[in-house]
């Protein structure tokens, strides 16, 4: 791969991060506000706040996993210059 290529990657690794990030921004901020609904049982909201951490813990893990390659994909052009 070309130098051009990686700074292509890291790019698109970064929009990744940022996806990801505002993902969980809105889901946490959307299922925030279903659980706040009184009308909706309880039952529901224990599982909308369950599914949220969920969501967020995947979130979380891809985003660590995205910023490992991106310092893999950086020190890779580092060896090149």
């Amino acid at each position: 791969m070309t130098e051009r290529n990686y700074d292509t990657v890291l790019k698109e690794i970064e929009k990744f991060v940022k996806e990801r990030e505002e993902i969980i921004k809105s889901a946490g901020d959307w299922i925030d506000r279903y659980i706040a609904d009184r009308t909706l049982p309880m039952e529901l909201k224990d599982k909308c706040a369950d599914w949220q951490q969920e969501l967020i813990d995947m979130l979380e893990a891809q985003i660590l996993e995205a910023k490992d390659y991106y310092m893999c994909v950086k020190e890779k052009i580092e060896e090149m210059q």
